[in-house]
């Protein structure tokens, strides 16, 4: 009874990421739908006591160290709104450049979940910096700021070999925005920090302070986290989070596979339950319709 159109603008047609990366951010402040739909396909039971419940900087640490978690990322506010907000959206060119280095994995598939400018379709040419690899893509107006590049020479960019703040980059792209997007280093936080016991402290007190001075809401909360998970401990570690802090939203490769199967069958089970109303409406129509009219004496 449903055209094939019908029936698969109800589904949800969603790519599935990569596995063994949790991305978390922050879109309900609290336990809703779209988390339900994952639980009950995973068979979960959420505590009503948790419902509220997100991530803190103080819960990192017990995060970091779950069984199956390899590496913890985290956005730094700190950092990346001062540059987004304060700096490249006024379209200002600063005497300093501002760098953001994102990990590939990150990049390719979850990156629209966070507010980072970051990605292939601001790109005008070239590529993205590869991990580790001392690269740098960054646009024309920059080139011609800070290195002295002419019209003649940016056409030959690509290739050629910068210097800034005692590092050597090679040049792998132009982009259309005014950020200079660097080859992702553990060691360097330009925007994302992986987690280390040793500077944590350090980065959470940073993030407070700028949070508090500019009134966030909530500033106590980390704000995009991405989870590196051990091959096969995706799911335990998916589990566990959405258990303890299903006030946050999801993305994995775990999630959305277990969220389209679920969301999907409940849209074909209403579909199948319609089609056999319609269908047992329109028998007994007929059969009222062919009735033969009773004679009368």
């Amino acid at each position: 009874m449903f055209t094939y159109s019908q029936i698969t603008n109800g589904y949800s047609t969603e790519t599935i990421p990569p596995g063994n990366i949790i991305a978390i951010y922050q879109a309900d402040h609290t336990y809703g739908d779209l988390n339900a739909v994952y639980v009950r396909g995973a068979g979960l039971n959420i505590d009503s006591e948790n419902y509220d419940r997100m991530i803190s900087y103080e819960d990192i640490p017990d995060i970091a160290s779950m069984d199956g978690v390899e590496n913890v990322i985290l956005y730094d506010t700190s950092y990346l709104d001062h540059i987004i907000y304060t700096t490249a959206r006024e379209g200002r060119l600063l005497d300093k450049l501002n760098l953001i280095a994102v990990p590939e994995a990150i990049a390719q598939d979850y990156l629209h979940q966070t507010a980072i400018p970051y990605g292939t379709e601001d790109l005008e040419e070239g590529r993205l910096p590869r991990d580790g690899a001392h690269e740098i893509t960054m646009s024309k107006k920059l080139l011609e700021k800070h290195f002295a590049y002419t019209n003649e020479t940016l056409t030959r960019a690509i290739g050629s070999m910068v210097n800034y703040e005692n590092e050597t980059y090679t040049i792998v792209g132009i982009n259309s925005y005014d950020i200079c997007y660097i080859s992702f280093d553990a060691k360097r936080n330009y925007g994302l920090y992986q987690y280390d016991a040793d500077t944590f402290n350090e980065f959470v007190t940073r993030n407070l302070n700028y949070k508090k001075t500019n009134e966030y809401f909530h500033p106590e909360y980390a704000n995009e986290i991405f989870i590196f998970t051990a091959d096969g401990s995706e799911k335990a570690v998916l589990d566990k989070l959405l258990q303890e802090y299903p006030a946050e939203n999801y993305i994995s490769s775990e999630y959305v596979s277990v969220w389209k199967k679920t969301f999907n069958g409940s849209v074909l089970r209403k579909i199948i339950i319609i089609n056999s109303i319609v269908v047992a409406l329109l028998g007994v129509i007929l059969l009222l319709l062919n009735r033969k009219p009773s004679s009368k004496i």
